[in-house]
């Protein structure tokens, strides 16, 4: 495996699964992936209903967590390729992609480490109950 691809998948990984704090609101840790599916939600609304008030102003800070964190984690991940994964041989690389996409997965699945206003019954919750 090359690590160009790696480095790839590893960055829709984090994108999907990593929980990011939400600015100005206490205590609110999603996943990147989150905040692109309440910014095009809200942005589905604000097409409808126009952008006053509150909508607008809530479309730009989910949009611009989106932008601000998807660009923050490709260059965490740009970092780690250059870093570690250009130096490991090919087989090495795919094996460690493995262990690190399966302990995301297996963290944030049999864990509850998001944290968020925007959930319909808990706070904290698990990936398969954030996306539900």
């Amino acid at each position: 495996m090359s690590a160009k691809a790696a480095a790839w998948i590893s960055y829709a990984a984090l994108l999907v699964m990593w929980p990011l704090p939400m600015l100005g609101l206490e205590g609110s840790f999603v996943p990147v992936a989150r905040f692109l599916e309440l910014a095009l939600a809200l942005s589905g609304l604000a097409i409808v209903e126009g952008t006053g008030g509150m909508v607008g102003l809530f479309l730009l800070v989910l949009w611009g967590h989106v932008l601000v964190y998807a660009g923050l984690l490709y260059g965490v991940v740009s970092l780690l390729r250059r870093l570690v994964l250009d130096g490991m041989p090919g087989g090495l690389r795919a094996v460690a992609l493995v262990v690190f996409v399966a302990a995301l997965l297996g963290w944030s699945t049999l864990g509850r480490p998001y944290d968020t206003q925007f959930h319909h019954s808990k706070a904290h919750a698990s990936l398969l109950e954030i996306y539900r």
